[in-house]
């Protein structure tokens, strides 16, 4: 059940592997800016940053076969 899922946000990140680096990248960067003002720091960015990266690691790993 869970290769199947891999395979999923494996083919996700195949038609969109542009995208997701700068996700990453951006909220990453936005998230650790904001903890360093001592502003409103928000869990959303942080939470966009993984699951930029869980869909980035799963892309690299999965055997997608079309």
């Amino acid at each position: 059940m869970l290769i199947g899922l891999m395979q999923g946000i494996g083919g996700l990140y195949y038609w969109t592997w542009f995208i997701w680096p700068f996700v990453f990248v951006f909220s990453l960067v936005y998230s650790i800016s904001s903890i360093v003002k001592d502003e409103e720091a928000s869990i959303k960015p942080v939470l966009v940053a993984s699951v930029s990266l869980l869909i980035i690691l799963a892309g690299i790993t999965s055997s997608f076969n079309w």
